[in-house]
């Protein structure tokens, strides 16, 4: 793998359900994508693409969020990294007042959500804020998504220890994403009634797919395209301008 060696296992191992098994040297072998000079290039020029059409709505959310939910439109939460390093996320606030370890269902319509944050998580517009974590280099544009740490408990119990175990390792061998085909998949099947543990199966099949067969500019570029198709066809569904329009005329 080029660009990073990415030796220093002590983040990775300490995610890990049994650390006592854990052989560096049995460690699955990524994508030399993942970590290169192209992969930087693609992540420059989506970021850069996708800016301009992210500016306007995401500056029109943040501003949604402080007039009608009365809360800080930046959400920060620790997220696990490229090799186990936890970093700092950036989204638009949708769930006013959880707790800080909380995680979403995947959902636009979870219960939690505000009004407003359910529109913005429908159009994804809440992930916009990632492009400072792209700039970073802490995630890519594209990339499965990054987890929270407490989500482990959920995922050991679902799938077991072992298999959640190499989950882990063959997420650690890139960097997170802000879009990614497993969500494109979740999010547009919104009346989709699956057993958690298939579904969470369906989610480390695409992952470990990307991670260890597929990673490349051409599938970055395709994912893309299947995240903005999908964009435009959700926000022509629903169109949700005229409803935040009379939520801030009534404040």
């Amino acid at each position: 793998m080029t660009g990073e060696t990415g030796n220093d296992y002590s983040d990775l191992v300490s995610l890990l359900a049994e650390p006592d098994l854990f052989d560096g040297d049995q460690m699955p072998v990524g994508r030399d994508y993942l970590l290169s000079g192209s992969k930087l290039a693609v992540d420059l020029a989506m970021g850069l693409g996708v800016l301009p059409i992210c500016a306007l709505p995401t500056i029109a959310g943040a501003s949604g969020v402080v007039a009608i939910d009365h809360t800080n439109p930046l959400f920060r939460q620790i997220r696990i990294g490229y090799m186990g390093r936890p970093f700092r996320i950036n989204k638009l606030t949708t769930m006013p007042g959880i707790p800080g370890e909380t995680h979403s269902n995947g959902r636009h319509d979870d219960e939690r959500r505000s009004s407003l944050g359910k529109v913005l998580s429908l159009l994804r517009i809440d992930e916009a804020p990632q492009l400072v974590n792209v700039a970073r280099r802490e995630m890519s544009v594209i990339g499965p998504r990054p987890l929270i740490r407490p989500y482990l408990t959920e995922v050991r119990y679902l799938i077991g220890y072992k298999e959640a175990d190499e989950w882990m390792k063959v997420r650690a061998l890139g960097r997170p994403g802000i879009f990614d085909e497993y969500s494109n998949w979740w999010h547009s099947q919104p009346g989709l009634e699956i057993d958690p543990a298939e579904q969470l199966r369906v989610r480390i099949k695409m992952e470990k797919r990307y991670f260890l067969e597929t990673a490349s500019s051409a599938e970055d570029f395709r994912v893309l395209k299947e995240t903005l198709s999908l964009f435009g066809a959700t926000a022509a569904r629903h169109n949700p301008i005229p409803g935040i329009v009379q939520r801030l005329a009534r404040k």
